[in-house]
C-alpha cells in the first residue's frame, strides 16, 4: 500500500492545472507516495476534519506557504500544535520573506518548479533523474522458440544480478522491447546514474557490466542468450523512442534500496518483481 502524502498550499487552479502542485505531486509519486491536497478530498463529512486528520496522520506533509494564505498559516500552526515530527514535514516557499511567527521553522526556498523538484528530491534522498542525452547500454538477447513467457524479465534479471555483483550504487532505469524486425530477439535497455557524483558510468564499467551479465545469461541458455553483436552503448533518447519503460530503482551497494514510480508504475516494474523473487 502506498504511503500517504498531504500537500497544503494556496491554490486557485485545479489540481491538474497548478504547475507547482503538479511538480510536487510528480516527485512524491515517484518516491512512492499517494499524493492529495484538500480540493481532492472526497468525503461526506466536513473537509476540515479530514484535513486535520491528514495533518496528524499522513506519512508526509508538504506545506507551501507561498502567497501568505491564512489557511496555510493555520495548517503550519496545527502541525506544530499536535507535535508533528519535523522529519515528516516539509515547509516550502517561493520567497525568503517569512512571517515572524514561523520564520524560525526551516523552510526550503525555491526559485521555480525545476528548483522545487530538486529540493524535494534532496529531502527525500532521491538521485537526480537521467537526462535524454545520457548514454546507457542496450543488451540484445535471442530467445528459444519454446520460451513463451517471461524471457524479457529473465534478460533484465541477468543485468540486475550483475549490478548486485559489482556493488553498484545509484539510479537505474530499465527499458525493453521485442525486436520485430528479427525473429526471436529482444532488447533490455539500462540507464545508470552513479551516486558518487559521476554523471555517467565509464566505458570500462559498461564493459565490466556486460561481461558479468553475459556470465549470468550463460546459466539460462538455451532459453535466452546474450548477443555481443548488436549490444551497444545507446542514448536514452533512443530508448524512450523505441523501448518500453520497465521501472526505475535506486541501488545501494548492489541491493535495491528503493523502487521509484507511482503505484501503477510499480505494479509493472521489473524491479518489484525482481526484489520479490530475491526474497
Amino acid at each position: 500500500m502506498a504511503r500517504q502524502a498531504f500537500v497544503a498550499m494556496k491554490f486557485s487552479a485545479s489540481p491538474w492545472k497548478d504547475k507547482v502542485y503538479l511538480a510536487i505531486r510528480d516527485v512524491l509519486e515517484h518516491a512512492g507516495y499517494e499524493c492529495l491536497r484538500s480540493d481532492e478530498i472526497r468525503t461526506s463529512g466536513p473537509v476540515v476534519d479530514e484535513v486535520c486528520r491528514l495533518l496528524r496522520e499522513a506519512d508526509l506533509v508538504v506545506i507551501d506557504s507561498s502567497g501568505d494564505s491564512h489557511s496555510v498559516s493555520y495548517e503550519i500552526g496545527y502541525c506544530h500544535g499536535v507535535g508533528r515530527a519535523e522529519d515528516r514535514t516539509v515547509l516550502l516557499k517561493n520567497s525568503p520573506d517569512l512571517p515572524f511567527n514561523y520564520q524560525h521553522f526551516r523552510h526550503r526556498i525555491y526559485r521555480d518548479t525545476r528548483h522545487l523538484r530538486r529540493l524535494l528530491r534532496d529531502y527525500l534522498g532521491m538521485i537526480e533523474p537521467i537526462g535524454p542525452d545520457a548514454l546507457g547500454y542496450s543488451f540484445v538477447y535471442s530467445f528459444s522458440e519454446d520460451a513463451h513467457f517471461g524471457y524479457i524479465f529473465e534478460g533484465a534479471s541477468c543485468v540486475f544480478n550483475a549490478l548486485h555483483k559489482l556493488g553498484f550504487s545509484g539510479r537505474c532505469e530499465c527499458y525493453s522491447a521485442e525486436v520485430f524486425a528479427q525473429s526471436h530477439e529482444f532488447v533490455v535497455g539500462i540507464m545508470l546514474r552513479p551516486s558518487n557524483r559521476r554523471a555517467e558510468p565509464t566505458y570500462e564499467f559498461w564493459m565490466k557490466l556486460y561481461d558479468v551479465t553475459e556470465q549470468n545469461a550463460k546459466q539460462r541458455e538455451p532459453r535466452i542468450k546474450l548477443l555481443r553483436n548488436g549490444s551497444e552503448l545507446s542514448y536514452k533518447r533512443a530508448m524512450l523512442k523505441w523501448l518500453v519503460p520497465c521501472g526505475v530503482a535506486e541501488f545501494e551497494n548492489g541491493e535495491i534500496s528503493r523502487v521509484l514510480g507511482s503505484e501503477s508504475e510499480q505494479r509493472e516494474s521489473f524491479f518489484v518483481r525482481y526484489r520479490a523473487d530475491e526474497e
